[in-house]
């Protein structure tokens, strides 16, 4: 059956308009392919505009370049002592494949699932964070509430979130955020155990690591010095060598929830043990890998310039994922250690620019407030907190900071796996159960956080 939401939740206003929402953003088709021009962000901002208008909420619209535009709505607190709560969405989602089975942009309701390109990640947050804020304004809380529904995350949020925080910091200053990749349950037989709430990420920084050789007539290459030869067994040793385990606090939360036998759980997290482990986790091995250390991908290698002349200088460039602490001294000696014998004609530069890790503690109202309301959605489970080991706009508000918490909350049906196999995948889709979930999720924190 299509376009008929078929939970025990159909009767639900707050559901019910953010299913609608969210069905009109996927079909608004906001494609950030990382362009300037392209996003188109300003289509679901006039959605916004017209899904909020009238319900009380100061409305301001933002536009660093035509079309990229950002919709900050603010409903003011009755207490100016009180609490602020930002609510951090992105509109833009990324590239669809040839894979879909469905309209990427059609936005289909079939049988209480929702496809399409953004469903997931994370157009449905968007709309219930939209959705909540216009019930809120029809009874202001004593703190204030904040909606930023920013363009550009998918691109780095050079057009939004971080052009807001570096020109317009006013619209969106409070004391704690909410925003995406957070709430994936963890099941043990079947119970909820756990919910995930991304408390941090881990940084970005590039590396190229450039090799010297000398250039001779390709007709002999023995005993050449071939800077492509050398790069290729840097790239080799550097796998072999592995990354740079550092399992920190949160770690063992995380393997604590899963549903695994105490044997594999005692496993992963000793040091001694782990890299043995990790395999048996299946579909969440590349996940638990992630979490667990600094991360070095050769993404990109080149060298040569011509067929018949042996290559004196070759190129590597690394993605490097930093644990929070890592600093480049320790990214460029891991980097030598892997050239081996070829270091001495290795020289390492940075490729980009440097996206620090960043954390937000566990020891705040907010967290407390997140904890709260995972027990009331799955009762019994707990807040787990993990680190991201991708980016997310959260991260220009630590830097500030401001505590910001990835948080939704998922229907028993997901996983972990499943969650990171969808995401910016073909036939992206989420449940209306957990969409009903997430809505009441946000709207009890905003309770809770804003009196």
């Amino acid at each position: 059956m299509t376009d008929t939401i078929e939970t025990a939740t159909d009767a639900d206003e707050l559901t019910r308009d953010t299913v609608a929402l969210t069905r009109e953003l996927i079909r608004n088709g906001c494609v950030n392919d990382g362009t300037p021009d392209s996003g188109a962000e300003h289509r679901s901002v006039a959605s916004l505009e017209r899904f909020l208008h009238g319900a009380g909420a100061e409305l301001e619209v933002v536009e660093p370049h035509p079309g990229r535009t950002s919709l900050v709505a603010t409903v003011p607190g009755t207490d100016p002592d009180a609490p602020a709560l930002l609510l951090l969405g992105h509109l833009d989602v990324v590239p669809v494949g040839d894979g879909w089975s469905r309209d990427p942009f059609g936005g289909e309701l079939v049988d209480g699932v929702l496809w399409g390109r953004g469903a997931l990640d994370m157009l449905h947050l968007t709309a219930a964070y939209a959705s909540v804020l216009r019930r809120a304004a029809r009874s202001p809380r004593r703190g204030r509430l904040i909606l930023a529904a920013v363009a550009d995350e998918e691109s780095g949020g050079r057009y939004g979130a971080e052009w807001i925080v570096r020109n317009r910091p006013e619209l969106v200053r409070a004391d704690g955020v909410l925003s995406e990749t957070g709430g994936i349950p963890l099941a043990v037989g079947g119970a909820v155990r756990g919910v995930t709430v991304t408390v941090g990420e881990k940084g970005i920084t590039g590396r190229r690591v450039e090799v010297a050789g000398h250039p001779r007539h390709a007709s002999t290459p023995y005993g050449a010095d071939n800077a492509i030869v050398t790069a290729a067994g840097i790239v080799g040793r550097l796998a072999a060598a592995g990354d740079l385990l550092e399992l920190d606090d949160l770690w063992p939360r995380y393997v604590a929830a899963l549903d695994v036998s105490e044997e594999l759980r005692a496993a992963l997290v000793d040091p001694e043990t782990i890299d043995e482990a990790i395999p048996l986790l299946g579909p969440l091995a590349g996940l638990a890998h992630a979490l667990t250390r600094t991360t070095y991908s050769p993404d990109v290698i080149r060298g040569g310039d011509k067929l018949n002349v042996v290559p004196g200088r070759a190129t590597i460039d690394v993605d490097v994922r930093t644990m929070p602490g890592t600093d480049a001294e320790t990214v460029d000696a891991h980097l030598l250690e892997a050239a081996g014998p070829a270091a001495d004609r290795v020289r390492i530069q940075p490729l980009g620019g440097t996206t620090p890790a960043t954390r937000s503690p566990l020891d705040t109202p907010l967290y407390a407030a997140l904890a709260e309301a995972v027990a009331a959605a799955h009762p019994g489970a707990e807040a787990v907190p993990v680190i991201a080991p991708g980016g997310a706009d959260s991260r220009f508000f630590r830097r500030m900071g401001i505590p910001a918490y990835g948080f939704g909350m998922f229907s028993p049906r997901w996983t972990h796996a499943e969650f990171r196999h969808l995401v910016h995948s073909d036939d992206e889709r989420i449940d209306v159960d957990s969409i009903h979930l997430a809505a009441h999720a946000v709207e009890r924190v905003v309770g809770r956080v804003l009196g």
